[in-house]
């Protein structure tokens, strides 16, 4: 998933993880890189999103500091 938000996502997320309960999921926003749409990317578990959303800021971070 990470990839996937490297070469597809603008930086940081846009929230934390929300649940829907529509799908069940927990939910990640982003914008796209072009910042043309927003992008949701969809976490069966918390723990998931919660991973995936420290992972990106981490990146996130990297970048600001370089």
């Amino acid at each position: 998933m990470l990839d996937y938000i490297k070469e597809n996502c603008k930086l940081p997320p846009l929230n934390r993880p929300q649940f829907d309960e529509d799908s069940d999921t927990w939910d990640i926003h982003f914008t796209e890189k072009d910042g043309s749409d927003l992008i949701c990317l969809p976490f069966e578990t918390l723990e998931e999103a919660n991973e995936t959303l420290n992972q990106a800021l981490e990146l996130y971070y990297e970048k600001a500091n370089q």
